[in-house]
């Protein structure tokens, strides 16, 4: 077929940039240095330390607990804690008879450090629970009844760690883009867009060839993306599963990409168009995964379904069809867009019409 042929022939001429070669060895540096400090931001949550300056006395927090529980755990390193209510923001907590322990923080909002008293208390409340859970499961007394309910994902870490997994594997998808703009663009800038169109290859054949080249890559760097973010120890429970998901995810972005090409005259436009396609691609890939941590159990997004695959979550038709449908529905309309605007005289030679004029005349 004519299409694998200008796949082949784009593909290989990538492959042979030197530019493309220092972009994807650059990319592949930078994503090892994301990982070495991402595994430390981890590291620092499992201990259960809060993200906050080292201190001494670096924000006030009055204190009323008259058990002293939690007052225990608090930092002194970072607080100035002050018995009584002496302080702009306090901390008040019940005597303590037996769980619950019941606390509430008034916070000062005219302090700029009052995120940094919050945190504070916040991990101490942990330790606290932590330490009071301990004492109750040592108790005598008949074996409790426990049950797990799960909401999503368990917080902190486990969600933080496959969020951010899952948006390291879909960031080659942005980030080649300049691959498409460059073999359809460049054609226009370079003035060999009319000698490519001579040949005996169908304009459909050329645009989809052009497109399957950059989807061939982007599935060799998702590749070696995922294979270093398990060789830096992170957690996959199918990474298969994950790995086809975000490659299938790439097709519709290279599409919306190749359409965006299309249509501009030069450099400057598709760069302008493509960075408000990609911010809202990214929204919508982004939002769903942000509402399934809040507890949502649907997976609308690509995105969704790759951070319920690698956490090993089972899969049921609700959690696979939508993302489906949305690939496959999304790709339909870009390319069949871009194929169509490719086969008119007057977008790809000019004078250009504007959008207006091709939605009531197409």
């Amino acid at each position: 077929m004519n299409l694998l042929k200008v796949a082949k022939w784009e593909l290989r001429s990538t492959l042979r940039s030197r530019k493309f070669l220092f972009i994807f060895l650059f990319q592949i540096a930078v994503l090892i240095l994301t990982l070495f400090m991402f595994s430390g931001f981890t590291d620092v949550l499992e201990s259960g330390e809060a993200l906050t300056p080292s201190l001494t006395g670096f924000a006030e927090l009055g204190v009323i607990d008259p058990s002293g529980l939690i007052q225990g755990q608090l930092n002194p390193d970072v607080l100035d804690i002050r018995e009584g209510g002496d302080a702009g923001s306090v901390l008040v907590v019940d005597n303590f008879t037996g769980i619950p322990l019941n606390a509430t923080l008034y916070l000062d909002y005219s302090d700029p450090r009052r995120s940094v008293v919050r945190d504070e208390v916040e991990a101490a409340v942990e330790r606290a629970s932590s330490l009071i859970s301990e004492e109750f499961v040592k108790s005598p007394g008949p074996d409790p009844e426990v049950r797990e309910e799960t909401r999503g994902e368990p917080l902190p870490v486990q969600l933080v760690t496959r969020v951010m997994v899952s948006i390291l594997l879909f960031l080659p998808v942005f980030l080649f883009g300049n691959l498409v703009v460059d073999s359809i663009v460049g054609e226009k800038e370079r003035k060999t867009g009319e000698a490519l169109l001579a040949m005996p290859v169908r304009r459909s054949e050329i645009i989809l060839g052009k497109c399957l080249s950059v989807i061939t890559v982007l599935a060799l760097q998702i590749g070696v993306w995922m294979i270093l973010i398990l060789a830096s120890g992170f957690h996959m429970v199918n990474p298969l599963g994950a790995y086809f998901t975000v490659v299938a995810s790439s097709a519709p972005v290279v599409g919306l990409t190749a359409l965006i090409s299309v249509y501009a005259r030069n450099y400057r436009e598709a760069g302008i168009g493509i960075t408000l396609a990609y911010i809202i691609s990214a929204a919508y890939l982004i939002a769903p995964a942000l509402a399934y941590m809040a507890g949502s159990s649907g997976s609308v997004s690509p995105m969704t379904l790759t951070i319920k695959m690698i956490s090993g979550q089972a899969l049921g038709a609700a959690d696979i069809i939508p993302p489906a449908i949305s690939i496959l529905v999304l790709s339909i309309i870009f390319y069949g867009l871009a194929v169509r605007l490719f086969g008119r005289d007057d977008v790809v030679f000019g004078p250009r019409p504007g959008i207006l004029r091709l939605m009531v005349k197409p």
